[in-house]
């Protein structure tokens, strides 16, 4: 068994001899150890990175291996990723299908097989978890047999290893097979060939403006040099840097970078050059409007149940998520970016709710939702964003699109003050807190709203009252209340 040392992660390196060196995905059912085996290979834990544990964008890297690179794509497992999976197969010389030897075949892992095939690139079986209890290499080769892939060993030509990814075991191996099926293919991408690099990953950083993830295909990635999508120019090259974020000059075939100086996101899946006229889609596309796909335009109006508007951190992330979104959904706008004021004064306008995904919100914003009673959700894992716009759409979480009860008290007593009054409140359920939203309900009919400017305890200033405790509450403004009358605090969400 060869050291862990002989496997490095580098940031540039001259090509492999065999040309340039091969780009492999890594693909298979959510949870089947992908992200675990490239932690292993290149000494980094991403998934501890990532919410929830899984991958939720496409990244590349670059790993030696016998004085040889290896550029390696990890590949979101989460069913709603599978455009993104997809991208990540097309753009791939080899690719690597994870399979836990404890769970078999599932279905991320056919639809891993469909895209492998689609793209018409060998593959490499990895049954990983070996080291599990109840692991049967067996069972995986004959579920794998069952679906079409015949692996050596089991009537076949696929190659096969088995792996812990946790313990490093058959991993020297698996670089071993990757590196001979690359000699087999024979690669080709000089460094002095015309410019083509595949666009994995859009973004927009704030400090950075937009930025782009590519792996470079034939040619050389350089400071300056001006690039164009089909006939488009979209960016004039500022910086380069790999991925561990060092600064780099130029990039040979099959490096990953990121690349800033883009003055229009290049679209995901799609190849750029340095030169206009070539225009490559590495995946079936539907048409654009506005750079994004169309399955985010609005539905039908006979369609619509809920209106939304989506902010994500990335291109890949709205694709996922549009993807994904059940019929039902009106997607009113789309935007890659923070949630801004523009973002809730739309909602409030169109009676959407604002969603964002992996997004920051300044407070100003959240205050601006909650005073035009706009209603914001913010996710970090994609599923559970899903899940809520699921249940909202099949009625199942009404809450999300409602008032939500915080607490309920009863006026039993007014006083004068100043040129104020303070009503006398009994918390009758739940709680009354300083700044809640409230609503002054008289019997079946709501009379008016306000704030709780301040809550008082006798003499003492509090800032809340819990269930049966009494208090004098403040308004923030005038409000008709009398003796006998509801006082319900709310929230929208």
């Amino acid at each position: 068994m060869k050291s862990k040392k002989q496997i490095q992660s580098v940031s540039s390196r001259p090509a492999s001899p065999a040309g340039r060196p091969p780009i492999v995905a890594v693909l298979g059912h959510v949870d089947h150890g992908k992200t675990t085996l490239l932690d292993y290979i290149r000494k980094a834990n991403v998934a501890s990175h990532e919410h929830g544990g899984i991958t939720q964008h496409i990244g590349a890297y670059q790993v030696e291996t016998n004085s040889r690179l290896i550029t390696f794509i990890d590949t979101p497992g989460h069913e709603a990723f599978a455009k993104m999976r997809s991208r990540g197969a097309s753009a791939a010389d080899i690719a690597i299908l994870v399979v836990a030897a404890d769970d078999s075949v599932k279905p991320q892992t056919k639809e891993s097989i469909e895209q492998i095939k689609a793209a018409h690139v060998p593959m490499v079986v990895a049954v990983n978890k070996i080291d599990l209890p109840g692991a049967t290499v067996d069972r995986v080769k004959k579920d794998l047999a069952k679906v079409g892939v015949q692996v050596e060993g089991f009537g076949g030509d696929v190659p096969i290893v088995s792996v812990s990814a946790k313990q490093g075991t058959g991993i020297v191996e698996l670089l071993d097979m990757i590196l001979l099926v690359s000699d087999m293919k024979g690669l080709e991408g000089s460094p002095d060939a015309p410019f083509l690099a595949h666009v994995i990953e859009t973004r927009l950083d704030k400090g950075r403006g937009m930025v782009a993830t590519l792996i470079i295909k034939s040619g050389t990635l350089r400071s300056g040099m001006v690039l164009f999508e089909g006939d488009r120019q979209i960016a004039k090259v500022r910086a380069c840097f790999d991925e561990y974020g060092k600064g780099v000059s130029e990039a040979l075939p099959s490096k990953p970078v990121e690349v800033l100086g883009f003055t229009i996101l290049p679209t995901i899946g799609t190849v750029v050059s340095n030169e206009p006229g070539v225009s490559v889609v590495t995946v079936p596309k539907k048409k654009l409007t506005n750079d994004m796909p169309d399955f985010l335009k609005p539905m039908e109006e006979e369609e619509q149940k809920l209106k939304i508007i989506l902010k994500a951190d990335t291109a890949g992330s709205l694709e996922a998520i549009g993807a994904s979104l059940p019929k039902g959904v009106t997607v009113v706008s789309t935007g890659i970016g923070d949630v801004g004021e523009a973002d809730v004064l739309l909602g409030k306008s169109s009676g959407s709710i604002v969603i964002g995904f992996n997004v920051g919100t300044k407070p100003a914003v959240v205050k601006l939702a909650q005073t035009e009673k706009v209603i914001f959700r913010s996710y970090t894992i994609i599923y559970e964003l899903l899940d809520e716009v699921n249940d909202v759409v099949s009625g199942l979480k009404v809450a999300l699109v409602e008032e939500r009860e915080l607490g309920v008290g009863k006026v039993i007593a007014e006083f004068p003050f100043e040129k104020d009054r303070i009503a006398g409140i009994k918390v009758v359920s739940g709680r009354l807190a300083k700044g809640d939203s409230v609503k002054i309900m008289r019997g079946e009919s709501e009379i008016g709203r306000a704030k709780i400017k301040s809550l008082r305890h006798g003499k003492d200033n509090i800032t809340k009252a819990e269930q049966s405790n009494e208090c004098g509450v403040l308004f923030d403004q005038k409000l008709d209340f009398t003796i006998g009358d509801g006082i319900i605090a709310v929230t929208i969400g």
